[in-house]
């Protein structure tokens, strides 16, 4: 069984911008679980699509019943993810998607995400977003999903919160930015080399044994 998950979200920037500010929404003050992030390919497609890869590295605090899943009863853990994006800059359609590629033997979550003008309003753009949560630990299956769809009405909130602060403070420079409650900010950015190189060196040990 999976559980899904479908929401949106306005912001009040035009496509071209919110497009741009993806790029350089990290480090923001609501994602501070983002460890480390490395775009690995990029290419134009004939038709002028332009396709990326991205390792992203987060890190989750687990409920209590979860950290009886690992041996060494951590608290959190870190999740390696791919994100695979298309951005058609002709029909102004900017789609992303993710998906975790360790812990697969407990969950695998894909997230999808649209980007478009919106239709009333071309100063503004439109976010659909769209989350697949599948439990693989047998007798924990349903338990997982609705822990990943609850987390995720959450988090998907603060990551859209956390683009739009870095769209005020690129495109809006002479406002104060957006005021910030309710939110935590440890640094956890000063690790980011090593567990970019942690990534890196996951990712290649991932592509060598798919292609066994």
């Amino acid at each position: 069984m999976v559980k899904t998950y479908i929401t949106q979200w306005l912001y009040t920037f035009p496509w071209s911008q919110v497009v741009s500010g993806f790029w350089q929404k990290f480090p923001n003050p609501y994602t501070g679980h983002v460890l480390s992030e490395d775009t690995y390919y990029r290419t134009i497609t004939e038709d002028n699509k332009i396709i990326s890869k991205r390792l992203l590295s987060k890190t989750n605090k687990l409920p209590r019943w979860g950290e009886r899943i690992f041996s060494r009863g951590s608290s959190s853990t870190i999740g390696f993810i791919i994100e695979e994006s298309v951005c058609d800059i002709k029909q102004k359609i900017f789609t992303t998607t993710t998906i975790n590629i360790n812990l697969k033997s407990l969950m695998t979550v894909q997230e999808t995400c649209t980007y478009r003008p919106d239709k009333t309003d071309e100063s503004r753009t439109v976010c659909e977003k769209k989350v697949a949560a599948q439990g693989e630990l047998f007798g924990f299956k349903t338990t997982l999903e609705t822990f990943v769809i609850q987390r995720y009405k959450k988090n998907h909130e603060l990551a859209s919160l956390g683009l739009e602060f870095i769209l005020h403070k690129l495109y809006l420079p002479q406002l104060p930015p957006p005021p910030i409650t309710g939110i935590k900010t440890p640094d956890m950015r000063t690790f980011s080399r090593k567990l970019s190189d942690k990534a890196k060196d996951f990712l290649k040990s991932s592509t060598n044994n798919d292609t066994l």
